[in-house]
């Protein structure tokens, strides 16, 4: 299983890395940005390089605006480490995507170098960013700035709208999907569970008398969260759901548990909000062939049903809709900031 996912990584990389003539450059995704911001007449660039484009002229004014937008945020430490100078540079990124992402570092005199380009994911979602970060350096190309530019414009429609009138796209469906699938997230959540459930039947537990080993669970978790997500997008793609967990936008404690509750069994669709078939039939039909088709166990036993239905069906999309209501909140408490 693992020599079949890395075949289908390096196929997609390869896929993406195909050389195409672009419309669009770094410079003029930049100036959009600016644009749009009312910064095109006090922010003035200089020649672009590669991976950046430096400001020549206004990054302190640059920097007072960035500090009052409520759509910026300053990055953490951690989020300057692929950088020079991490520990003395200031940087300021945007918290939706495409992440505009201006770095400040104090020269001698006093004044500020600056320097400005866009990230696909910001670190503020750390495993899609790690994943853009480790993609560069496996292809040695950077951004695709034709994507990046249907991003940008993509964002910028949806400027002023409520959220409830967001929908998710194709594209950011098959995004989901693969970063899901394919990315460092689903990897990390994989040996987790299976560290944790190995562990757990071995010393808590105790239900077999011969427990599977660790890589063996390791690659049941891939099988499994290849499978539910491959159910799931077929289905939500086909009921045109929007099955991504999102915070309500509530303001009280009662209110924002509710809706996590209510958002864990209902997601919108084009017709108003109904039933989330694609996320349970997926956790159903992932259970039930997994049931069939135990490879990486050492002797077969009858599956407990009830238990794999509390948790496949309650608790475990309970949790991850509570993670994305309140999950925010505790990060900001937790986050170490310079």
């Amino acid at each position: 299983m693992l020599a079949t996912l890395t075949r289908v990584v390096l196929a997609a990389a390869c896929t993406f890395g195909q050389s195409q003539t672009p419309r669009y450059t770094l410079l003029d995704n930049v100036r959009e940005k600016l644009t749009q911001e009312n910064l095109q007449t006090t922010v003035i660039l200089g020649q672009p390089h590669a991976k950046y484009v430096p400001i020549i002229a206004g990054a302190d004014s640059l920097m007072d605006f960035l500090i009052s937008a409520p759509q910026f945020k300053r990055d953490p430490i951690w989020g300057r480490l692929a950088h020079s100078h991490p520990a003395s540079t200031i940087a300021f990124r945007e918290k939706e995507n495409p992440s505009t992402h201006v770095l400040f570092l104090k020269r001698a005199d006093g004044s500020w170098k600056a320097d400005i380009h866009l990230d696909g994911n910001g670190p503020q979602k750390l495993f899609p960013h790690l994943d853009e970060f480790f993609f560069h350096k496996l292809t040695f190309q950077d951004n695709d700035q034709d994507r990046m530019h249907a991003n940008l414009e993509r964002s910028f429609s949806r400027r002023g709208k409520p959220e409830e009138d967001v929908f998710i796209t194709r594209r950011e469906r098959i995004n989901l999907y693969l970063h899901d699938t394919f990315g460092l997230a689903p990897l990390a959540s994989a040996f987790t569970n299976g560290l944790f459930r190995y562990y757990t039947h071995q010393l808590v537990w105790r239900t077999e008398p011969h427990y599977e080993p660790m890589l063996n669970r390791f690659e049941g978790s891939l099988f499994r969260q290849g499978l539910r997500n491959t159910i799931e997008l077929g289905v939500a793609s086909w009921r045109q759901e929007d099955t991504r967990y999102r915070m309500s936008g509530e303001v009280r404690f009662k209110n924002r548990l509710r809706a996590a509750v209510v958002s864990t069994f209902v997601v919108p669709t084009p017709h108003g909000r109904e039933f989330a078939y694609g996320r349970f039939s997926a956790i159903a039909g992932t259970t039930a062939v997994a049931n069939l088709w135990h490879p990486w166990r050492a002797q077969s036993s009858p599956p407990n049903y009830a238990r794999q239905a509390t948790f496949g069906m309650v608790v475990d999309p309970l949790v991850r809709s509570l993670w994305a209501e309140f999950g925010p909140d505790l990060k900001r408490r937790l986050a170490f900031h310079r």
